[in-house]
């Protein structure tokens, strides 16, 4: 089987989206014959990746926009405009290519956006999306905590319904063969498109990559319970809500909340620790390396999750690798990654003062049961073995591809 992957974000070295990209073109290349467009800024370290794992299996094509039209790289600002015109490159580049190769499939899987989707159908291959989110909204009970981004938030809303009542996107959408959704949200907005419902299907959009696991170390009992947190401090990280939640914690309690990161909300969230009395228990770290974090995992008891909007989350996955227990929201791709054997889920259907009970007691439960959080961190590290190493994922995902081919024949 000859698959072509459209990888936007593609990258051995970073994570998030681009390792995303790249871990799909190189879990598949044991099961069959693959290539990869992406852009030009990925060659370096694409090459080298490449070089140094001596994998000479991926055929690897590199594209972008001409050098007059790339406003992105000289300003670094335009970045979704960047991405709508590099597809259309792309796409002309791919009709090319597929006259040569003959593809039996052509999967698009980064940027992992249900928005952006390109007519690859017109090509003559089958075409998979995804997978996908972006049709996740912050929920209504949490307006307080993006009061400075609810213009934003309405106009996010507003672009996801254009985007899905125009005939021309639900023309594209119908012709792929399988759409992946990272999460139900997304699942839910895609579905009522669809003329066949059951061609979208749930699919998590990351994994881990069995060589940067370290192995399960059960964690020892310390009298102080470390809450740990990463990612990039803007609203809807929840981190403001998280604060308010520890609040409400008996003074007694022994804890450390560890916030790992920077972003614009970051002197807002320092002030309002201070304004809570919270400064003895809260630290700000700071923006790391990927090793320093690695660290910061193995020093922590409990991961703690409260965005309130979010495709999935990376950092999900490497908590969990890393055996750690997660505390998040029962929404988005959380929902489908975590079940009650390793974290709690607080519901949202309430009111703010019920969920920040609700997140609170939850924190409070895994300070004062060690041996449970012993048990949901081994049960976290023991999911991503049997379900999440893109090894596995790819193997199973091939299987997926025949059924495809097969309709195609």
């Amino acid at each position: 089987m000859n698959i072509l992957y459209l990888a936007f974000a593609c990258n051995p070295y970073t994570g998030s989206e681009a390792q995303c990209g790249w871990s799909w073109v190189n879990g598949m290349r044991k099961f069959a014959q693959v290539s990869v467009v992406t852009r030009t800024e990925n060659r370096e370290n694409i090459q080298r990746y490449l070089q140094e794992n001596q994998i000479n299996d991926i055929k690897v094509y590199y594209c972008d926009l001409p050098d007059i039209l790339n406003i992105y790289y000289k300003t670094h600002k335009g970045y979704h405009i960047y991405y709508l015109m590099w597809q259309k490159v792309a796409y002309h580049f791919i009709k090319k290519l597929n006259q040569k190769e003959k593809f039996d499939i052509i999967h698009h899987v980064t940027l992992g956006d249900f928005r952006y989707l390109g007519p690859y159908w017109k090509l003559g291959s089958k075409v998979v999306f995804g997978p996908v989110g972006g049709a996740q909204l912050t929920p209504s009970v949490f307006a307080p905590y993006v009061k400075n981004e609810r213009k934003n938030e309405k106009i996010r809303e507003w672009i996801n319904t254009l985007i899905i009542k125009n005939p021309f996107y639900r023309k594209t959408l119908n012709k792929v063969s399988l759409v992946l959704a990272a999460n139900k949200e997304t699942q839910k907005i895609l579905q009522t498109c669809m003329r066949n419902p059951e061609k979208c299907e749930l699919l998590t959009e990351n994994g881990v990559q069995a060589k940067k696991l370290n192995g399960y170390v059960e964690k020892e009992s310390t009298p102080i319970t470390v809450l740990l947190w990463s990612g990039r401090m803007v609203n809807r990280k929840g981190l403001s809500f998280l604060l308010d939640a520890i609040h409400l914690l008996p003074k007694e309690k022994k804890f450390q909340l560890v916030l790992v990161g920077d972003g614009p909300e970051k002197k807002i969230l320092e002030e309002k620790t201070i304004t809570l009395g919270l400064s003895d228990k809260v630290i700000f770290v700071g923006k790391v390396t990927y090793e320093t974090m690695q660290e910061y995992y193995k020093k922590a008891d409990v991961f703690v999750f409260p965005s309130l909007r979010e495709t999935t989350g990376t950092v999900l996955f490497e908590a969990m690798s890393n055996g750690l227990p997660i505390i998040s929201f029962n929404q988005n791709g959380a929902q489908l990654l975590l079940d009650d054997s390793c974290g709690i889920r607080v519901e949202i259907e309430s009111s703010l003062p019920d969920i920040l009970k609700a997140f609170a007691d939850a924190i409070e439960e895994m300070i004062d049961s060690p041996e449970k959080r012993k048990e949901m961190g081994n049960n976290a590290y023991k999911k991503i073995l049997s379900q999440y190493l893109w090894e596995r994922k790819c193997e199973l995902f091939f299987e997926r591809y025949e059924k495809i081919r097969g309709e195609c024949e």
